[in-house]
């Protein structure tokens, strides 16, 4: 018995038992023998084989199934030797009837301890169940002292299982509860379950955020007996979603604060009645849309706006995002003409759209804009197409006002001449005449100040004589340089000469937003007429600023340079315009002669006779760079003896 006992219990890695077998086996062994020899060899009139109860126990404190079978199996063996060692084939009552009892009793503890083996089995199945997952589990009682501790939470918290039972978890791990303590148990009782995030910290005081289950656990009599509590490590996931918010908040504050009124639209209704049209066949988009504008008003109705920021809501005078206008159409008057354009970009697939409008604002007004769409590739995500709008109402008032000044200018500088005499006088008196006029402007908004402003005034009328004056020298001196006359010479300083001529012309350069740069080389006498030389110079920078007005305003400049060079003056003025075509070079100094329509191209006609008149040359240079050169060559003065 005992070596087919031996066989059926479970084996070592080298065949035999497993060492913490072994004792067990060996108390299996002496205990069963002991209740033999007593059984059998004593005189006691009881049923003693009942104690082979007690090495069934024993059995299924440790064996295996198989195991507690074959101790079964032994016992009865055993007890029905020992009745017939002790009775034969006697069927005395009293002896059978404990042999029978004693059987029952055998079999029935047999039978409950494989029963309660196979719940001990699946009790250990489970834990070891617990044991795999990676959430960490807790099971702890209504005391809060942990009676289970899987391996995750070992892995999660650092803390081992054999330190952490009969203790308050909560309390060792700092847990930080999204509400008072009191109120989620009240809340478990009430629902039998709780969940929500915890903010806990490890063994090494790394805080870490988990989400946690809470489930209760009850009695038979339905009272609260334990408390199953799983946790799931979501710091990763908790920092992501922060850094995301955070993330959206930025990008939020960019989007509320851009000098650029934003705005989303809902494109799709568009779309389909774009794809409805080809579907019926129509191929000439554009053609279709000229001849049905009440398509175009359709549609301009079908877009929805979902979304603007606060420029775009100051832009239209709309107080809040919920009173914003809802359909493209409540702000986009009928008569606008770039919707069209819009849905044949949308319905031709371009990436982009960029149009000027007219928009109407909440209070009636016309709010004149650019407006810049981006299309994703392929149809997709036209539910939030983002609209950028930038206001270029006071750009536009500036530009028309700018218009309306200039054509003033041309009216009253078109002159009819006939013959190069008078048409030259025209050409040089208009710098003069012109800055009478913003000097005399200058001084009736000064006076027209309350109180007026007579320093200001009076500075402002003696820069109107001054430009009378010399407007009137000019005339006098062109006159007589075409007459073939002499010029008038006294010594003049070439530096404060060309001061004294970009001062009369300041405002025209401020005005042109061009930067000017004087490198003018100290004690540098000429000997000429004054006048003719200032309004040479005045006539090569007012060349110098029309030429550049196709350049961006930051990129102008006006650099007129002063030095001695063999033995002669020599005048630089250069620009950043275009320069000289190569065509235009040879016929620059020819009268009447211009590339402008305006022009009256006698500026460097007129030029170059004062040049010459002062027995020096003038010619187009090569610039280092882009832009224009003129190069103006003057004998000295002579030394007069003392």
């Amino acid at each position: 018995m005992n070596r087919r006992l031996i066989e059926l219990l479970p084996a070592g890695e080298d065949g035999g038992l497993h060492a913490w077998m072994r004792p067990r086996v060996a108390v299996i062994l002496l205990l069963s023998a002991l209740i033999f020899v007593i059984d059998t060899f004593t005189e006691l009139a009881s049923a003693v084989a009942v104690l082979y109860a007690l090495v069934l126990m024993v059995a299924g404190d440790g064996l295996p199934r198989r195991g507690v079978m074959a101790v079964a199996a032994a016992c009865v063996a055993l007890t029905v030797v020992s009745y017939s060692l002790n009775h034969g084939l006697q069927l005395e009552p009293s002896a059978l009837l404990r042999f029978l009892f004693s059987l029952a009793a055998v079999s029935v503890t047999a039978v409950l301890t494989l029963r309660n083996l196979a719940a001990r089995q699946i009790h250990r199945a489970q834990a070891r169940l617990l044991d795999v997952t990676a959430d960490a589990i807790v099971l702890r009682d209504m005391a809060n002292q942990v009676l289970f501790w899987n391996r995750g939470a070992e892995a999660l918290y650092g803390w081992p299982g054999a330190q952490i039972l009969g203790r308050d978890h909560h309390a060792l791990l700092g847990s930080r509860f999204p509400a008072p303590m009191e109120a989620v148990r009240e809340a478990l009782l009430r629902d039998g379950c709780w969940e929500g995030l915890l903010e806990q910290q490890r063994r090494t005081g790394e805080t870490v955020v988990v989400s946690s289950r809470w489930q209760l656990q009850r009695d038979r009599k339905g009272r609260p007996a334990a408390i199953l509590e799983t946790n799931t490590d979501v710091t990763a996931r908790e920092a992501a979603a922060a850094a995301l918010a955070a993330s959206e908040e930025r990008y939020r504050t960019i989007f509320e604060t851009l000098p650029v009124g934003i705005w989303e639209h809902d494109f799709r209704p568009v779309r389909q009645a774009l794809e409805a049209l080809r579907a019926d066949g129509v191929t000439d988009m554009h053609r279709y849309l000229a001849e049905h504008p009440d398509f175009v008003a359709e549609t301009r109705r079908m877009v929805r706006v979902t979304n603007v920021n606060a420029t775009a809501l100051r832009m239209l005078g709309v107080p809040s995002k919920e009173m914003f206008f809802s359909h493209l159409s409540d702000f986009l008057p009928e008569t606008d003409q770039s919707f069209a354009r819009c849905l044949i970009a949308i319905d031709e697939g371009h990436p982009a759209f960029v149009s000027e409008a007219t928009l109407r604002s909440a209070q009636g007004g016309e709010v004149d804009i650019i407006v810049a769409l981006n299309f994703p590739p392929g149809g997709k995500g036209l539910d939030r197409i983002q609209g950028s709008v930038l206001d270029v109402t006071e750009r536009k008032r500036m530009e028309t006002a700018l218009e309306r000044m200039r054509a003033e200018l041309d009216r009253t500088t078109r002159v009819a001449t006939m013959g190069e005499l008078s048409a030259a006088i025209a050409h040089e008196v208009n710098q003069p005449l012109s800055a009478i006029r913003a000097y005399a402007d200058a001084a009736r908004r000064w006076l027209s100040r309350d109180p007026p402003e007579m320093q200001e005034a009076r500075t402002a009328i003696e820069d109107v004589l001054t430009a009378a004056h010399h407007g009137g020298e000019v005339v006098r001196r062109v006159r007589r340089l075409l007459a073939k006359a002499e010029p008038e010479h006294m010594l003049i300083d070439l530096a404060a000469l060309i001061r004294d001529a970009m001062h009369l012309i300041r405002r025209d350069i401020l005005e042109s937003g061009t930067a000017l740069q004087l490198n003018l080389a100290p004690g540098v006498m000429l000997r000429g007429d004054r006048v003719l030389l200032q309004q040479l110079l005045i006539n090569l920078a007012t060349n110098a600023l029309q030429a550049m007005q196709a350049t961006p305003p930051g990129q102008r400049r006006i650099v007129i340079t002063s030095r001695v060079i063999g033995g002669e003056a020599e005048i630089a003025v250069r620009d950043t315009g275009p320069g000289f075509a190569a065509e235009c070079e040879q016929r620059a100094f020819d009268a009447f002669f211009t590339t402008r329509q305006d022009g009256m191209g006698l500026g460097l006609s007129v030029g170059r006779s004062t040049v010459l008149a002062h027995e020096g040359r003038i010619g187009i240079g090569q610039p280092a760079g882009a832009g224009a050169l003129i190069l103006v060559h003057l004998p000295l003065a002579v030394q007069e003896p003392a």
